[in-house]
C-alpha cells in the first residue's frame, strides 16, 4: 500500500486501520486498534475534540511543546481538568508541577466528599504513525506511550496510592490509550 510520495507521510486513524488488516504490529479490536511492544498494550483511538484541542495548543508556528493535562474521575462520574501544563511531562520540573496539579485535583475531590476511581495523565507527542520509504520497502513507524511514560505512572502510582492512566496524542487524530 503506497501512502507515499516521497519522504514521510503521517498516517491519520482510519488510513491506519485499513492497515492493520495487512499487519501484525497493530490489530483490530472492535472500534479500537491494539498495538502490542515489549512493555505494554496500547488501544489506538481516533482522537476526540478535547484531544484535538491540546494538540493545537502543542504547536507553534516553528515547534512543538509537549502539553499535559491531569485528568481526575471520581467514582461519582465527576470529571476535573488540571491546568495545561507545558514541556516533557517526565522531566524533573514538569514531575514537580504535575504533583502539585494532584494535590489540587486530590482536593478539590475531597472538598466534594467524592471518591478518586483514577487519574489520567494526557499529553500530546510530537511524532505519530507513519510511513517511510526505504529503498523498495515502505516502513510503517508507530508512536505511542513510551517506556518513560508508564515508568513515570508507576512512580505517581506508587507515591499516590491511586491508579494512573496514560494517553497520548499524537498527529495525524491519534490518540493511545494504556490498557
Amino acid at each position: 500500500m503506497n501512502l507515499l510520495g516521497n519522504g514521510k507521510s503521517i498516517l491519520n486513524y482510519f488510513e491506519l486501520k485499513k492497515i492493520s488488516i495487512q499487519s501484525s504490529l497493530i490489530s483490530l479490536d472492535g472500534p479500537y486498534l491494539i498495538q502490542r511492544n515489549f512493555w505494554s498494550q496500547q488501544i489506538l483511538k481516533a482522537s476526540d475534540l478535547f484531544e484535538v484541542n491540546l494538540f493545537k495548543k502543542s504547536k507553534t508556528l516553528f515547534s512543538f511543546r509537549e502539553s499535559v493535562v491531569i485528568r481526575a474521575k471520581t467514582k461519582q462520574g465527576l470529571v476535573i481538568d488540571s491546568k495545561v501544563l507545558k514541556g516533557e511531562f517526565s522531566s524533573f520540573k514538569n514531575l514537580q508541577e504535575i504533583e502539585r496539579e494532584i494535590g489540587r485535583l486530590d482536593f478539590k475531590i475531597r472538598q466534594k466528599s467524592f471518591d478518586l476511581d483514577y487519574y489520567e495523565i494526557i499529553h500530546t507527542h510530537p511524532t505519530g504513525c507513519y510511513i517511510e520509504r526505504d529503498g523498495e520497502h515502505e516502513v510503517i513507524s508507530l508512536g505511542g506511550l513510551s517506556k518513560s511514560d508508564y515508568e513515570v505512572a508507576e512512580f505517581l502510582e506508587r507515591k499516590h496510592s491511586a491508579i494512573f492512566k496514560l494517553k497520548a496524542i499524537c498527529p495525524g487524530g491519534i490518540t493511545y490509550c494504556s490498557i
